[in-house]
């Protein structure tokens, strides 16, 4: 393409978005949130695969599964926090109420989940990584739909 071409499709490209009213630096600042939640979610991801493989005695395996779901809780607050922060008022009411449904659910799903463990030394680490799964979700849902 040649300077000429280049300059004309500025032109017209910029004329587009100027009669269409379409706000690309509000679509760059979305993106740019939701990326860096993403980046975020990814980098702790990465960590934990590192960090926790799970291979060693029962003990270590349920004090590992503890650790790693505070890891993600703590991620989850952060982002949950970030995001209700940014929100309009009239909309933070219905995040936490949804929140506090989750956390409700979270429990008996995780205790649902390791009931068979029950009495045995695995459930802890069957309750811990039920939690963590549902909480590594509930960030995923958190970014898609507020981020």
């Amino acid at each position: 393409m040649n300077m000429k071409s280049h300059k004309v499709l500025s032109i017209i490209l910029a004329s587009a978005v100027m009669f269409t009213g379409i706000n690309f630096s509000a679509v760059k600042t979305y993106a740019g949130t939701k990326l860096s939640y993403t980046k975020s979610y990814n980098k702790l991801e990465k960590k934990c695969k590192k960090k926790f493989t799970y291979s060693s005695s029962q003990y270590e395996m349920n004090k590992d599964s503890g650790e790693e779901y505070k890891l993600w809780n703590k991620e989850l607050n952060k982002d949950y926090n970030k995001i209700k922060k940014a929100m309009p008022n009239n909309k933070v009411k219905k995040l936490v109420a949804s929140e506090l449904k989750w956390i409700k659910k979270r429990d008996k799903t995780a205790k649902k989940a390791a009931a068979d463990w029950k009495g045995g030394s695995g459930y802890t680490m069957i309750y811990n990584l039920s939690l963590t799964k549902q909480t590594k979700s509930r960030i995923k849902w958190l970014i898609k739909n507020y981020a």
